[in-house]
């Protein structure tokens, strides 16, 4: 019975193992819109698009907040960067109506188009802490882009990594798209040295005094580790942190002060 009892707790942890990574692909679907147009997920990729989708519920304040950050982004995007962008808003659950769906999306003056039933997309990006966000794109089906229950709640800053992440994809300039990437009162920042590898000295202006946090993020928006979380005042701050043990590559110092925030990418080295 112990022995059975072992191999219990392990497929447990197992499987609690494999759900705290975000998925890696798009999950394909093929569904109806409210405005009575047919989607193929996979169709759309395959043709080289970007598709960005939100799963809301209809009380969530904070997908309010993220979808009037998203849904100006990605009018940048399509006007600036490509036009094989799609943005849809999804209800969380299966049992809402196109009616519910579409009085949403109207009510906040969105541009993207309403479907009804998102709960097993919800499901596959292990969702439930709303809203659930992903950004999929390409003929590979990749997500470049997830906020689930997994990962740190979205903020309004989150559309400068889906932005800098679109515009890769596409091979677009580098300019700012979306919202300003000056935000958390501060007059500038730096990163040094950048390249990094083991140590890096965050450096800034902060125009007010409050609570900073500064968390490394990961190239699907995922947390993680947070580098500083502490209280500045007034004034030059800078800090040298020690850089988590992660693959080399690119990845996001994300930082947010006074309900505001800003992204800063940095490339990573073995130490």
């Amino acid at each position: 019975m112990k022995k059975y009892l072992y191999l219990l707790v392990f497929v447990l942890l197992a499987t609690k193992s494999l759900k705290s990574q975000a998925p890696t692909t798009a999950m394909d679907f093929t569904m109806n819109d409210c405005n009575g147009n047919v989607h193929n997920l996979f169709t759309e990729l395959d043709s080289g698009s970007v598709v960005i989708m939100e799963f809301f519920m209809l009380s969530c304040s904070p997908c309010i907040t993220a979808g009037n950050a998203l849904d100006p982004m990605y009018a940048k995007l399509k006007s600036t960067c490509s036009n094989k962008i799609n943005f849809y808003h999804f209800g969380f659950t299966n049992s809402y109506t196109c009616s519910q769906i579409t009085n949403w999306v109207t009510t906040h003056s969105y541009t993207s188009v309403p479907i009804d039933s998102g709960g097993l997309q919800v499901a596959y990006y292990d969702g439930m802490g709303m809203p659930t966000i992903a950004v999929v794109a390409g003929s590979t089906h990749k997500v470049l882009y997830v906020c689930n229950a997994n990962t740190a709640s979205f903020v309004v800053g989150d559309t400068s990594i889906i932005a800098d992440s679109i515009r890769a994809f596409f091979h677009c300039n580098n300019n700012t798209i979306g919202i300003k990437n000056t935000a958390v009162g501060t007059a500038s920042v730096s990163l040094l040295p950048n390249p990094a590898a083991g140590k890096l000295t965050i450096s800034l202006s902060a125009k007010s005094q409050g609570a900073m946090r500064l968390d490394l993020v990961n190239m699907n928006g995922q947390r993680l580790a947070e580098l500083v979380n502490e209280q500045l005042s007034t004034g030059s701050w800078n800090k040298t942190v020690d850089i988590p043990p992660v693959p080399p590559g690119f990845y996001f110092i994300r930082g947010e002060m006074n309900g505001e925030s800003f992204v800063r990418k940095i490339a990573i080295q073995q130490d």
